[in-house]
């Protein structure tokens, strides 16, 4: 069952619904976590993790901040895996990641998410700042505050869409606090991204639309 409480296991005679044996079964709790981005884009993937499987038809949503237990608006089923990925909802906001039984819709676990804007800038830890807008071809300059701690760092220009460790040009970052970048001769929405490719983490990143 998916509530919590004592239960028995019984045998039953089909003939006249007796019960011929039972022993006791106390359901309790599951202890799941789950764990994803606080922040994302609207629009964009969300990757989420969970720590075990209760059952395979449980599933993985995100769903507005305090929504009704048991609503979903998009999921994955968890089969045996521990990690998936979402879709971000087009509308900014405080949403949730929960992980949800199959059986009887309760929420064994969530977390925070918020939603910003598709165009807004994001930042953990570089303090990255880049022209909101840019002519083609023209060079600009990036400037960062922060950074991170490992061998390799770079300053990276991506198609908006494209995956956070790829990259149309990247420059590894040797001294100082700023940086020029040639923008590219096609328009678009393009990011400025600060890496830190030994570590594996996207520590700023900025919106430029190149016209």
């Amino acid at each position: 069952p998916a509530t919590t409480g004592l239960y028995e296991l019984r045998y039953v005679l089909n003939e006249g619904r007796r019960t011929l044996a039972s022993v006791p079964v106390e359901v309790v709790d599951a202890e799941i976590g789950i764990a994803g981005a606080a922040i994302v884009r609207a629009g964009t993937d969300v990757d989420v993790s969970w720590s075990s499987t209760i059952n395979a038809r449980d599933f993985i949503t995100i769903v507005p901040a305090g929504a009704d237990e048991g609503s979903s608006d998009g999921y994955i089923r968890v089969g045996k895996a521990n990690k998936g990925r979402l879709s971000a909802p087009e509308a900014s906001g405080l949403y949730e990641l929960r992980y949800v039984l199959n059986e009887g819709r309760r929420t064994l676990a969530s977390a925070p998410l918020e939603v910003v804007a598709a165009d807004a800038p994001l930042d953990d830890g570089a303090g990255l700042s880049a022209p909101e807008t840019a002519a083609t071809g023209e060079t600009i300059t990036v400037t960062w505050t922060g950074g991170g701690e490992g061998a390799d760092q770079r300053i990276a220009l991506a198609l908006k869409e494209q995956p956070d460790f790829s990259w149309i040009s990247a420059q590894k970052i040797e001294a100082g606090q700023s940086m020029e970048l040639k923008m590219p001769d096609e328009p678009g929405l393009y990011e400025v991204r600060y890496l830190d490719v030994s570590n594996r983490k996207l520590l700023g990143r900025s919106v430029v639309e190149v016209k």
